[in-house]
């Protein structure tokens, strides 16, 4: 039996599949995005009366936080909004270090601390800080990330729309040091973000920095894993547009090492899954577009692992052939350089031309990974910190 023409349909699919998923989606969409922005979001504007500006809350849970938690409250003091609308709600999630009593220390009456000694994991500090708000808007954030001075008042412009749900702003990775390609996967997904924001149907905002509705907050199972995607899909699922607003900037280290960028994309990957079954009514083509999205830009990605090791397997059998085994060899090389790049010290050099391939391997074995821990149910809703590339001096 001649088995070719199966097994290379089988390998031209998959990669058919990964180049969909990562290329021509995204083409797809920016050219939706162009020719329906104008008509679905309009610039929004910061001129406001102070009258007229919502009571903001500032949300963040932190873990062992003391090396960025001062940088944090000091930055969040240096917002441009007036300070009689603007209240930070921080909660400490079992800190073992010195977190706790920074918050307790903190003089400014904006500031509301909550210390909770066990710790139980980000989600359960978020439904009980998000149980105390005041405020209209709730600003979503981290203790690592660092807002620009209008950020907020960037978010909040878009929510004078009462169609608007939630808004993204656009994280931005320090340039020092970390994972090499990192900071190129950070700008493409930017790119994609960019282009649903315009169509008012964001798949997932960025945890560091979002602004919703309170009313439109639902309390999570403790046992979330990604929230902010989770909650994101929730607005959609309400009916509401979500955008997202790249005059919004906020900045954050990145990650120091292939092996914590590692840790981060496995918890993602579980976290994805595990979100499927709390958003699957989304999936529905009732949604439109904003199913298209959710199926290319999340569920495809992750399915790309399984793809991937599908062709590579039709690609062993074909290795008789010369094309297809100048193709394993290709695959074979690169493997070895994300390899290379996986175990390499922090900040030792990767080529430049090798930096996509070896992030690109490493994500799609990083999502694997997070999809036998969430079959497994071994992926824990306490984070571990993953470590930040230190600041250039």
């Amino acid at each position: 039996m001649n088995y070719k023409p199966i097994v290379s349909c089988i390998f031209w699919v998959c990669w058919a599949f990964i180049f969909y998923t990562y290329l021509l989606f995204p083409l797809i969409l920016a050219f939706l995005a162009r020719i329906r922005s104008n008509s679905v979001q309009p610039v929004a504007s910061t001129d406001f009366n102070a009258d007229n500006l919502p009571k903001v809350s500032m949300v963040v849970a932190a873990y062992n936080e003391e090396a960025v938690l001062e940088a944090k409250l000091a930055n969040t003091w240096n917002i441009d909004y007036p300070a009689e609308r603007l209240e930070a709600l921080i909660g400490s999630d079992g800190s073992s270090d010195r977190t706790s009593a920074i918050l307790q220390a903190c003089p400014d009456s904006r500031l509301r601390s909550f210390v909770f000694t066990e710790r139980r994991g980000k989600i359960s500090v978020l439904n009980d800080l998000m149980a105390q708000t005041t405020g209209d808007i709730v600003v979503m954030s981290d203790a690592n990330t660092q807002f620009s001075p209008l950020a907020v008042r960037y978010l909040i412009a878009h929510f004078d729309d009462p169609m608007v749900g939630c808004v993204s702003g656009e994280l931005s990775l320090e340039n020092s040091g970390g994972v090499s390609g990192e900071g190129l996967y950070w700008r493409y997904e930017s790119w994609i973000k960019r282009s649903e924001g315009k169509l008012g149907f964001l798949i997932g905002c960025n945890g560091g920095i979002f602004a919703m509705r309170r009313s439109l907050y639902d309390q999570l199972p403790s046992s979330t894993i990604i929230e902010d995607f989770v909650l994101t899909l929730r607005v959609l699922e309400k009916g509401y547009r979500v955008h997202f607003e790249p005059r919004a900037q906020a900045i954050e280290p990145p990650c120091a090492s292939a092996r914590a960028e590692m840790v981060r994309k496995i918890r993602i990957g579980a976290g994805g899954w595990q979100a499927l079954g709390l958003t699957f009514a989304l999936l529905h083509p009732r949604h439109g577009h904003c199913a298209f999205a959710f199926w290319g830009h999340k569920v495809f990605r992750w399915l790309v692992p399984f793809a991937f090791g599908i062709a590579f397997l039709a690609n062993c059998i074909l290795s008789n052939y010369s094309l297809y085994r100048g193709l394993l060899i290709c695959q074979i090389v690169t493997s070895a350089f994300a390899l290379w790049a996986y175990h390499a010290p922090s900040g030792a050099p990767v080529p430049r031309w090798a930096r996509p391939f070896s992030y690109f391997y490493l994500m799609n074995y990083a999502l694997f990974c997070g999809f036998l821990r969430f079959v497994f149910g071994t992926q824990r809703v306490t984070w571990d910190k993953a470590v930040s590339a230190p600041p250039k001096t």
